[in-house]
């Protein structure tokens, strides 16, 4: 079985560098642009179902690689998918972070775990969260075929980070993840491969950054 983990593509707080979480947001024009692309890129793989996250960011590029999909695919929506609730840092900027909550973004960059942020959903919650989302999934479909999953840059990190064992604060810091990159996995024997993570290449008909976003 192989799953594409698939970041959603932009919006205008991306755009922005602006911290999304839970705010739904719809995809900016760039991102519809992102979201056919990803279209195209899956239109001639044997997709057998499409994942998505609630938020319609999520959504919204789910649907759009499955109109290309040619098999009839209704995305499934898995809700527990959804970004980190990042409470009162959504709709801010690293830099108005940094000026309302005493320098707490430069402190997530250092080591996101160490940071409590006020009102939102507490790190280790969010990825027992994922985690249970994600091994419902693979239970779900079984050990054939290929899968869409659509989600966000937290929700595909933390499940990286449980794939290959490693310390997700490390994770957060060193992983770029871009709106509407590709990251594949294989399952087989229960055991996850990464076969690559963040590929742009369908983006590249875009401007030459229309890959690089903010994170959440």
């Amino acid at each position: 079985m192989r799953c594409y983990l698939v970041r959603h593509a932009q919006t205008t707080w991306n755009h922005e560098n602006r911290i999304q979480g839970h705010s739904d947001l719809p995809l900016s024009p760039l991102g519809l642009q992102q979201a056919r692309c990803l279209r195209t890129f899956f239109a001639t793989r044997p997709v057998a179902g499409i994942f998505t996250s609630g938020l319609q960011r999520s959504r919204q590029t789910a649907q759009t690689i499955a109109e290309g999909n040619g098999h009839g695919l209704i995305p499934i929506v898995e809700r527990d998918l959804a970004e980190m609730h990042l409470g009162a840092w959504e709709g801010l900027t690293p830099d108005e972070v940094d000026a309302r909550f005493d320098g707490a973004y430069q402190q997530w960059r250092v080591r996101p775990s160490s940071v409590i942020i006020p009102e939102a959903e507490v790190l280790e919650t969010f990825r027992m969260r994922v985690r249970g989302a994600m091994e419902q999934i693979v239970a779900r479909i079984g050990e054939e075929g290929e899968y869409v999953i659509v989600s966000h840059g937290g929700v595909i990190a933390a499940w990286l980070a449980d794939v290959l064992g490693a310390d997700y604060d490390t994770l957060l810091r060193r992983l770029r993840l871009d709106n509407a990159g590709v990251t594949a996995l294989e399952v087989w024997m229960q055991r996850s491969y990464v076969l690559w993570i963040n590929a742009t290449t369908h983006l590249h008909a875009l401007a030459p950054d229309a890959a690089n976003s903010g994170w959440f």
